[in-house]
């Protein structure tokens, strides 16, 4: 599996995104052992809006309800099943790791439960800088319980990984990168745009 550094450098090089839905853009690649499907970050004005989208919103009505931030799972849903027969079709024997930056994300921990409840197979999910998506301890238990393993990469000064900012809104899980400085607090934009430089952590 690539290692962090890698992974991120390569979601921020990749030039063949497929556009999708309600433009949400994905990319699917593979190496030896494992076989990627990445979400694109931000890119245009209707992502923003979609970012910006907070209200909790029933996903899936099923055995273990699945409440998301509305702007999301809308996003999600719009492309979902044309992406997951895309990835599914492709995955042979090799393991599935779902991944993405910022707003790619928040979109790869929504179709890592989508992609057990189709397969029952269980992915590596792997995000940098994301956000909060899953709404309810319930809810992030159960996400959780869909994955094989959860790396949540997060840097104590980036703003995006505190969104939306409303109680009840949780992550996978965390795993923390730099330390928090409060002076640097107020240039977020710069840390929502270092996960792949060493100098920082």
């Amino acid at each position: 599996m690539l290692n962090k550094d890698e992974l991120y450098n390569k979601l921020l090089n990749i030039t063949n995104w497929k556009t999708v839905g309600d433009d949400v853009q994905y990319a699917i690649f593979s190496d030896d052992k494992n076989i990627y499907l990445a979400w694109q970050q931000t890119t245009s004005e209707r992502d923003w809006q979609i970012n910006f989208d907070f209200p909790a919103k029933m996903y899936k009505k099923q055995e273990s309800c699945i409440c998301v931030a509305r702007g999301w799972g809308n996003a999600y849903k719009s492309c979902n099943d044309e992406v997951m027969n895309d990835f599914i079709t492709r995955i042979g024997d090799k393991q599935p790791v779902i991944c993405g930056w910022s707003y790619g994300g928040a979109m790869s921990v929504i179709s890592a439960e989508d992609f057990y409840y189709r397969t029952k197979i269980k992915p590596v999910v792997i995000t940098y800088g994301a956000p909060k998506p899953l709404f309810g301890t319930k809810c992030q238990k159960y996400v959780l319980s869909c994955c094989k393993e959860v790396y949540q990469w997060t840097h104590e000064n980036d703003l995006v990984t505190i969104m939306p900012p409303l109680i009840g809104y949780n992550r996978l899980a965390t795993n923390k990168l730099g330390k928090i400085n409060l002076i640097e607090f107020f240039k977020p934009n710069i840390y929502h745009c270092i996960y792949g430089d060493k100098n920082i952590y």
